[in-house]
């Protein structure tokens, strides 16, 4: 029994961070029986163009690789300027994977697609469903449903209509399942939030990660990561660490993207640069020893879906601070299991983060409630859990049989284990 997975974001040789969200989850299903094969379609652009770098670094993808046991395949896909062509990128989607489709039909037992995010992969297996006769699951992850919706009506009916024929839509927040509706009109969506590998995410003593990571062993450390674009609204926290005016305090950025240059100019311009290390993009599983290295982490986001960082520091007992934006809220609970602070708001970001560093024992409380809270519901084997039951839910609202469906019955009894 083997389910196709759809999503533009999967680690690659290029991005070995990408999407990783994704494979984690295939992982988990795998765990339970799952067999798992995935399309992850890549950009193509005529020979005359691969001198462009936005071009070039995706030639170095294979047509076919194998991430962590997982055989992905790369189908390549026309690219279309962003501000018009992105309405027609399901179309262009599912052209790309027929052929991908149709041999891992004739190879495997297929029963079930499930896309991640809605344009343009979920566009593009509502397609392949069709021509296949497989149902469709979809997960929303976030900027699916708040952001490329409003960005034109093109791209904002080309999304209803994916999600008024999906079998079963998934919505990583209730948040997001909210703004999800009024697209996808009145249908079942199942809220399903994203989590952590409880084996590799964990309480590791500090002295420890500090000594690894070789940073200093003595003082406090703040600590952010993530990808640094606006919508992460770092300079926030560059604002609120400066106002600090603590000399024996650290605030360490993980991640890169396009605003790294500015914002290490900003720090600079702030006077914070020697107490800030900007450590770059690091491996995935490098990151559980830079969270476990801190005192705190921030989440300092104008926008979000759910971020997988969230549950990734609460297993590993560091507090966080976030502000209260997409399905944050519904797991951070303001003095209980971490700390809210507005959107744009360095001073109450400074508060928050000067009592959590002046309080040892204030962080110890917050975080151990945290810890105990991803435990039960965060993790990557519960996800997959809940995963199992839409599917079980989508086979057989698509076949229109009882349970007993011979299908249902094999997927049910992975599901039990």
């Amino acid at each position: 029994m083997t389910i196709l997975v759809v999503s533009h974001m999967f680690p690659n040789v290029r991005d070995g961070s990408s999407g990783i969200f994704v494979l984690e989850q295939v992982k988990a299903l795998r765990d339970r029986g799952v067999g798992v094969v995935v399309i992850s379609p890549t950009p193509w652009a005529p020979r005359g163009l691969k001198f462009l770098a936005s071009v070039k670094k995706y030639g170095v993808i294979p047509p076919r690789s194998v991430v962590d046991g997982f055989v992905v395949e790369h189908p390549r896909v026309p690219t279309l300027p962003k501000n018009w062509g992105f309405s027609f990128s399901g179309w262009l989607f599912y052209l790309s994977c027929r052929r991908v489709v149709a041999k891992w039909m004739r190879k495997t037992n297929v029963i079930l697609i499930h896309a991640h995010t809605i344009l343009p992969d979920g566009f593009a297996a509502v397609l392949l469903g069709r021509e296949f006769h497989l149902p469709v699951v979809c997960t929303a992850h976030g900027s699916d449903v708040n952001v490329y919706p409003s960005t034109s009506r093109f791209v904002r009916r080309a999304s209803q209509w994916a999600l008024r024929r999906i079998n079963r839509l998934i919505a990583v927040s209730e948040d997001l399942k909210r703004e999800a509706i009024p697209l996808a009109g009145d249908r079942q969506v199942t809220v399903i939030r994203n989590g952590a590998d409880n084996g590799a995410f964990r309480a590791i003593d500090k002295a420890e990660a500090r000594a690894k990571l070789k940073l200093d062993p003595s003082g406090k450390l703040v600590c952010f990561v993530g990808y640094l674009r606006p919508e992460k609204d770092v300079g926030s926290l560059l604002e609120a660490f400066a106002s600090l005016r603590r000399p024996d305090t650290q605030l360490c950025i993980v991640g890169d993207g396009q605003l790294k240059e500015a914002l290490t100019a900003q720090a600079g311009a702030l006077g914070i640069l020697t107490n800030c290390i900007f450590a770059g993009k690091r491996p995935h599983e490098e990151v559980p020893l830079w969270i476990s290295a801190a005192d705190c982490l921030v989440v300092c986001s104008l926008s979000e879906g759910f971020p997988t960082i969230l549950p990734e520091a609460m297993l590993c007992g560091v507090p966080v601070i976030a502000t209260p934006v997409g399905g944050i809220p519904e797991v951070v609970r303001n003095g209980e299991t971490g700390v809210l602070v507005p959107c744009r708001n360095p001073s109450a970001l400074a508060h928050a983060l000067d009592s959590l560093l002046s309080s040892p024992q204030l962080s110890s409380e917050i975080a151990g409630r945290a810890l105990a809270a991803a435990k039960s519901s965060l993790t990557w084997a519960e996800n997959a859990k809940q995963t199992l039951h839409v599917y079980q839910d989508a086979i057989c609202a698509f076949e229109s049989v009882p349970p007993a469906n011979k299908q249902h019955t094999r997927l049910h009894s992975v599901s039990a284990r």
